[in-house]
């Protein structure tokens, strides 16, 4: 039986980033994943010559000295992944189809501020106070602000606390331009009734200091991770499912595979979802309150994904992304009418490329919908899901219409995702595209940490803080400090030589 230091379940982003940190510094680690490729939510696919993300559509705070791009440095990302920056003028357009409108969000704070105040020019001080309150929120947070002596727990945890849309509703009381502020929306798939503070601002944030696409795509970072991981003595082992989490006086002393192997290790580390996780416990090797606790924390709602290949030098390339809504209400994940929003972005086939190779669009989609095909598979849901798949993604690329109108005259053909597609792929409970969703009324209840009931038995990934690329990267910080310490980790990422 293989003996580790330390074994990670799930190939994902939080998944590999821990194995690479815990390999790099010295410890024996195993990473186990069920498909026959790593990567999760940050895989890509090829569809006829054009590379599409399944999930890491645009990342942030890349720039020097900026919070992700320390992050990545540690993780040998940044000179190995080539990443391009979005148009620093306008990164993110937010458009509303009822009355034809657009407004433009620029990369850095004053740029920010200065574009949004030319469409709203008596609300610049609440857009002023907007910024402001985003920055005090970030720097609350340990591993988002990297200065320990900085960080104000009290306050940290009131932002815990606050509502995201009651928030907004505080800075201006002009309607549209909240619905603009909140028009980022579909990144966490932000909710009216249960969304706090802190999820908006981290997010929003970040990207507002700058934001970036993966050249090559999103599995460039899963390829790079993986083969860091091996080039560091940690070992890779792929179509292995872990079935079961063994038991033995209060800790985990090995999983068993579906192909009957078990691997012990001293700690083990799951970056699948913690009710999946613990379903895979035995009901007695875990506090019954501790397992109801995380089970009944509800998931988010799932995405209905289309990747459209563009016929040549039809479309130029457009760098940045697209928020589009039918009305100005940016909260309604519940929609009636489908679909009532989107992002959607085009994409080329390299970083100098002047047409458009393809289109990716997303938007939401309850797994209601797709409930009846729950217990098929991959490439076998029958004709009937094929037909239920074609009729979403006309009426997307209607939807779209509105904004390129000659769509259709650019399309060589398109390919589609649902719930049940990321469900399959990624293990996410019903298809949630970002896992579990975070309470403001509840904050102890929905955030997850990383050090579970077992006492070598941690989480990681995004169903622990935050939601995306730097919220998962943190998360994968805070699990490996919980094995290696949080001031020796904190001193990597700062490149400092460890204290003795």
């Amino acid at each position: 039986m293989a003996k580790f230091d330390v074994v990670v379940v799930g190939g994902g982003l939080g998944g590999l980033q821990c194995a690479y940190a815990l390999s790099k510094e010295g410890l024996n680690v195993c990473l186990l994943d069920k498909n026959p490729r790593i990567g999760g939510m940050i895989q890509s696919i090829a569809r006829n010559g054009v590379l599409f993300n399944t999930g890491l559509n645009y990342t942030e705070s890349l720039g020097e000295g900026e919070i992700l791009n320390k992050y990545f440095t540690y993780l040998d990302i940044m000179d190995k992944v080539e990443f391009k920056q979005l148009d620093t003028q306008c990164f993110e357009k937010i458009s509303f189809i009822e009355d034809n409108t657009e407004y433009e969000f620029a990369q850095s704070y004053p740029d920010f501020i200065d574009t949004l105040a030319k469409k709203f020019p008596e609300e610049r001080a609440n857009i002023e106070k907007y910024v402001d309150e985003l920055n005090n929120v970030c720097n609350s947070f340990p591993y988002y602000n990297l200065d320990d002596e900085a960080i104000d727990i009290d306050l940290m945890e009131s932002y815990t606390k606050m509502n995201t849309y009651e928030f907004i509703k505080s800075i201006t009381s002009n309607t549209k331009l909240q619905s603009v502020l909140a028009g980022t929306n579909i990144l966490h798939a932000g909710d009216k009734k249960t969304t706090p503070l802190y999820i908006h601002a981290l997010i929003n944030y970040s990207f507002i200091r700058s934001a970036w696409r993966v050249i090559g795509g999103g599995s460039k970072i899963a390829v790079t991770l993986a083969k860091g991981i091996i080039a560091k003595g940690g070992t890779i082992k792929k179509n292995k499912e872990v079935i079961k989490f063994i038991v033995k006086d209060k800790k985990v002393i090995a999983v068993e595979c579906s192909d009957g192997e078990k691997i012990e290790a001293d700690t083990f580390i799951s970056n699948i979802h913690p009710s999946r996780t613990l379903d895979l416990i035995d009901k007695g090797d875990i506090r019954k309150a501790y397992r109801n606790r995380i089970s009944s924390i509800d998931n988010s709602i799932g995405m209905f994904s289309i990747y459209i290949v563009l016929k040549k030098n039809k479309l130029k390339y457009q760098n940045y992304n697209n928020h589009l809504f039918a009305n100005d209400n940016v909260w309604n994940t519940e929609y009636t009418n489908w679909p009532e929003n989107c992002l959607y972005y085009t994409q080329q086939k390299n970083s100098k490329a002047e047409y458009a190779n393809g289109i990716t669009a997303i938007t939401y989609m309850k797994y209601s919908e797709v409930e009846k095909w729950e217990n098929t598979t991959v490439e076998n849901r029958g004709e009937d899901y094929k037909q239920f798949k074609k009729e979403k993604a006309e009426k997307l690329i209607d939807f779209i219409s509105s904004k390129i109108p000659d769509i259709r005259d650019y399309i060589d053909t398109y390919y589609t995702s649902t719930p049940l597609t990321y469900r399959d792929y990624t293990a996410s409970v019903n298809g949630s595209a970002y896992g579990a969703i975070k309470d403001y009324s509840f904050p102890l209840k929905s955030i997850i940490q990383p050090q579970s009931k077992i006492p070598n038995l941690l989480f990681t990934g995004q169903n622990l803080n935050v939601h995306g690329i730097l919220g998962v990267t943190i998360g994968s910080i805070l699990t490996c400090s919980a094995i290696l310490g949080d001031e020796y980790m904190l001193d990597k990422i700062m490149n400092k030589e460890k204290k003795q």
